[in-house]
């Protein structure tokens, strides 16, 4: 179920991306390459022994090139950030002991990620920027054994990422010793080193102060539809014009992802057609990709849609690599091994309080589909900011206001803020019509039709046009184990707490460490560096009262089925 990951320099070559823009096979290629790294000890306490990876249909090759393949981000310099001292030190900002604070992932140097960076982190041109692995790459620790899983929750704190990186770069120009240290690192004219570092400044310096809010993210989550959302209004209108991002959610697990008709935490993306293309090209723009829109009003000046940095070939690739991605089985060569007389005394209390939403799905049927489950938040209970911030956004149309939109209307002064990420995906993928020919191509091949939501959602009146998008997906709870806290913010630290009645859960709780309990299902949630408070604007932890009025007996038999799925 797991594989040891050892710990040494690979020496062939190989994740080295295609012009088509997918893994490289490399015959030469063994586990060895996709090793990763692991500190004993952190600046949190946390640590292990050994690290390893688990079983989930990927070989090397798929892990590899998932975790740097080039989507088109454009964060930073590369020889700004690789040579960069952290804030307050004298320390590379890139150090293993740097990054980990953050969460990030750490990785040995390979041909494609030569400088050692950490897993999410890609080279686009002669920038580095994120990639999806940055975000939804997890890892789980017990007892000194450290097991990476492909596709899960990731725990990065990317705003404090951000904060420090600002600093870093604003200290290092205002502190003659730290700038020219930088200076002899990069190795280039003094002038263009100092340059560079200036305009990466100015660009993050803005994104910060966008991304302002009261509601900390924190660990393991972020207001990414916020983000993005504030992302095409940097484009179109001018960063005055920021929207809070203040409903954190958690980065949602990825297996399954492409075998799903509608995806995202609301359920509003579809997979049918080019939706999936479109949704990571959307993502891309959110995370640092860059962007030229234009003012069209005719359908003809149109057809030549909106250069970006965005890498259509890269992105259709790694959806259909993600296609083949399963969920992880709980490890019990790693954890201790689960109950299987409790864990059967489970199922049927999961069939008759979690399964009409959860449907039970075989992780080893090559033609599993999934038709998600959306209903509205009324019906939910959880807490509602997400929802509400989608379907409620309005934002300025800018330099995009009499321009004709995709669907031949146009534009006034404002515009939804789904409306305007729609324009700029729609006219982003016009410019890459092989990579959305590709990804039609993708989508018909494997059953990815256009269908009605299923579910319970609020109906759509002439009052509120945006009804349907109040409401939060229910997906299959295969490899739920790996994927704490739990509800779409957050805000649940573990199974066995989310069984309990919602004054029943914790108040608060921290996040941070990768040490887990395998009796409540999640990560340890006290002496964490991040502390979640469920009272805080977009942090409740109340609704989801299915199973909340199990007995004791019960609500155990059913924690220990659910490490089985």
């Amino acid at each position: 179920m797991t594989r040891l990951a050892l710990f040494i320099l690979p020496l062939v070559a190989c994740g080295q991306k295609r012009p088509e823009g997918g893994p490289v096979s490399d015959a030469a290629m063994t586990l060895d390459e996709r090793a990763g790294l692991v500190l004993k000890r952190d600046m949190y306490g946390d640590g292990a022994e050994r690290l390893v990876y688990l079983e989930q249909g990927w070989g090397p090759v798929e892990t590899l090139w998932y975790y740097y393949a080039d989507q088109g981000s454009v964060l930073i310099p590369r020889e700004v950030f690789v040579n960069l001292e952290a804030p307050g030190e004298t320390t590379l900002f890139i150090a293993p002991e740097h990054m980990t604070r953050y969460r990030f992932l750490l990785q040995q140097r390979t041909p494609n990620n030569p400088d050692g960076l950490p897993i999410g982190f890609a080279v686009h041109e002669d920038s580095v920027g994120l990639t999806c692995a940055a975000c939804h790459t997890g890892q789980v620790n017990y007892k000194g054994t450290a097991m990476r899983i492909d596709g899960a929750p990731g725990m990065i704190d990317m705003p404090a990422f951000l904060l420090d990186l600002e600093a870093a770069m604003r200290e290092t120009l205002a502190d003659e010793a730290k700038l020219k240290r930088y200076i002899k690192r990069h190795g280039g004219e003094a002038e263009d080193a100092q340059a560079a570092m200036e305009r990466g400044l100015a660009w993050i310096e803005i994104y910060n102060r966008m991304n302002k809010s009261e509601t900390t993210e924190g660990f393991g989550r972020l207001d990414a539809i916020g983000r993005i959302v504030n992302a095409t209004i940097r484009f179109t209108s001018g960063p005055q014009h920021a929207i809070e991002p203040n409903a954190p959610a958690s980065f949602p697990l990825l297996w399954d992802a492409p075998r799903h008709d509608y995806v995202q935490w609301a359920g509003f993306s579809g997979n049918a057609e080019v939706g999936s293309l479109g949704r990571n090209v959307g993502e891309v723009i959110g995370v640092f990709g860059t962007l030229d829109v234009k003012r069209y009003t005719t359908e003809e000046d149109a057809k030549a849609g909106y250069k970006s940095s965005a890498e259509g070939q890269a992105i259709a690739a790694m959806e259909e690599s993600l296609w083949n991605l399963q969920s992880p089985l709980w490890p019990e060569d790693v954890l201790p091994p689960i109950d299987r007389a409790l864990a059967e005394r489970g199922a049927p209390i999961y069939a008759s309080e979690c399964a009409s939403c959860h449907a039970l799905l075989d992780r080893d049927d090559p033609k599993r589909h999934v038709t998600a489950q959306i209903y509205s938040v009324d019906r939910v209970g959880t807490d509602p900011l997400a929802a509400n911030n989608l379907a409620d956004a309005r934002v300025p149309s800018g330099i995009l206001e009499g321009a004709i939109s995709p669907k031949g209307e146009h534009y006034g002064p404002d515009m939804a803020a789904l409306t305007l990420l729609a324009d700029l995906v729609t006219r982003s993928l016009q410019a890459q019509p092989a990579a959305a020919a590709r990804t039609l191509v993708y989508a018909k091949t494997n059953g990815l039709e256009s269908t009605p939501k299923q579910g319970q959602l609020n109906p759509i009146t002439e009052e509120d046009p945006s009804a349907e998008l109040r409401s939060y997906k229910a997906r299959p709870l295969n490899g739920v184990w790996a994927s704490s806290p739990y509800l779409h913010n957050g805000s649940v630290p573990n199974l066995y707490a989310l069984l309990l009645p919602p004054q029943a859960r914790p108040v608060t709780f921290t996040v941070g460490n990768y040490e887990y309990d395998p009796a409540q299902v999640g990560y340890i949630s006290e002496g964490g560096p991040f502390t979640i408070d469920t009272r805080q604007e977009g942090n409740s932890n109340a609704g989801h009262l299915y199973g909340t009025t199990l007995s004791e007996a019960d609500r155990l038999a059913l924690v220990e089925y659910l490490k089985t799925l």
